[in-house]
């Protein structure tokens, strides 16, 4: 018994390691590779001092954080479980000793050794395996959901901390034009050639920028605790700028997108092996209703016969013995198989509703992907340029008199506006392609152009 036990145990060590390795080599959505040991050897409180690269950033996030290492742990105590299902019944050892010892023609008695094995009905230890092997497959795409949420939430703040030291630059370009401006209005004003209103507008602006300043860079410092807390490094590690992502558009419907979504997506994915699992655990229910074998083996030892010429004396008895459990509770037994059924019926239904779900989120994000997208074009299209142009007609405010000088703030002010505004539709349509990935399950494939 012991060999076909330990058999059991090498099977599934074995099926436990392809799983592994098929697993790893599936769980890269976006084409990460998992390098621990490499990541963990360079110092990364100093690695994105100056520069911060989202596929650096995403290479260490994956190889350090401790959600991702939680969930490969989970994923490999899933495994072990394959083993234990699989293997037959402990045995049963048991030795009795009779404190009276019973005399018999052939000897006294004096103790008793036995051992029993119980045999599950045939198939039910490979039905139980089937089990296991679906909640393995489930912490597989599980621990492939964590990554992807991983990635998706270093998108969304590398995007915002890029929209913010962006932001950064222009404000502050912005400030120092304007007090240059303000000194201008100022010297004019002493000369009589600029209002009094030339000067508290330059005055009120410029206070406002240095509150945006302060405001952008008091976010900048949010973001560097977060992404910090992603890579798992102290929340005070400088990090440097960052690479901007170009901005291109996706070319791909939204119906393109459901289809990947419905066929990618890991929750959907999940709840598919759930229903599955329920199904093997329908046909687990109804082998564990029948009945199972018992094998039973004894020796008794005995001594020596008071009669010095009875046959046989001081021979040991053996006993073999078989037995079998009798299912006789219908109501229980039928039972068991009933609750397995409505398991399964309640993860079908959960299957659905999450595909509606899923339709109804990506039909949200696409619309705020493709207001984004209109965002961009019309400002890089028609608003900033007519900023622009309106810009070098006002720059002409020295020569036409004091009154130009309000119309040049007034007209620089929408130029900033305008321009922050397009840095802030061009990261909400990368963080939305980001949720986009999220809800599709991995990078979206947009090979095919639309029709």
């Amino acid at each position: 018994m012991r060999g076909v036990s330990l058999l059991y145990q090498v099977i599934g060590v074995v099926i436990g390691s392809m799983l592994m390795l098929d697993a790893l080599a599936q769980t890269e959505p976006y084409g990460i590779t998992q390098t621990t040991s490499t990541v963990e050897q360079t110092d990364v409180t100093t690695r994105f001092a100056e520069t911060l690269e989202l596929p650096s950033l995403i290479e260490v996030a994956v190889a350090r954080n401790p959600k991702i290492t939680a969930a490969m742990a989970r994923w490999q105590a899933t495994i072990e479980q394959y083993p234990q299902v699989t293997a037959l019944p402990d045995p049963m050892f048991m030795y009795g000793y009779y404190m009276r010892s019973v005399e018999t023609r052939v000897g006294p008695q004096r103790h008793r050794v036995s051992f029993s094995q119980t045999f599950p009905y045939p198939g039910t230890l490979d039905a139980a395996g089937e089990v296991v092997k679906k909640a393995i497959e489930i912490e597989r795409v599980k621990h492939e959901q964590v990554i992807r949420d991983l990635i998706v939430e270093l998108k969304l703040s590398y995007h915002e901390l890029a929209y913010l030291q962006r932001a950064v630059e222009l404000t502050q370009q912005n400030h120092d034009l304007i007090a240059s401006i303000l000194t201008i209005a100022t010297a004019r004003y002493a000369e009589g050639k600029a209002t009094l209103n030339d000067v508290l507008k330059a005055q009120s602006q410029l206070a406002q920028l240095e509150y945006d300043l302060i405001l952008l860079k008091e976010l900048q410092l949010v973001e560097h605790a977060n992404i910090n807390g992603i890579l798992s490094i102290p929340s005070t590690t400088p990090l440097g700028a960052t690479v901007p992502v170009v901005y291109e558009p996706l070319d791909v419907t939204l119906l393109d997108i459901e289809k990947q979504a419905l066929s990618k997506r890991q929750e959907l994915r999940i709840a598919e092996l759930a229903v599955e699992k329920a199904t093997e655990g329908i046909a687990l229910a109804e082998l564990r209703i029948k009945p199972m074998l018992k094998l039973d083996l004894m020796t008794i030892e005995t001594g020596k016969s008071l009669m010095l010429d009875a046959p046989d004396s001081g021979k040991n008895p053996f006993t073999i013995g078989f037995g079998v459990t009798i299912p006789w509770s219908d109501l229980k037994n039928s039972s068991k198989v009933r609750e397995a059924e409505k398991k399964r019926e309640v993860v079908t239904a959960n299957k659905r509703v999450l595909e509606d779900q899923t339709r109804v989120a990506l039909q949200k994000v696409y619309f705020r992907l493709e207001n984004a997208r209109r965002l961009i074009e019309l400002y890089e299209t028609t608003l900033i340029p007519q900023a622009g142009a309106a810009i070098e007609a006002a720059e002409t405010w020295h020569q036409e008199g004091p009154k130009s000088i309000m119309g040049f703030l007034e007209t620089q002010s929408v130029w900033l506006n305008f321009n922050l505004a397009r840095l802030r539709a061009i990261t909400d349509y990368q963080q939305n392609i980001a949720r986009l990935e999220q809800l599709v399950g991995g990078k979206i494939d947009d090979s095919h152009p639309v029709q």
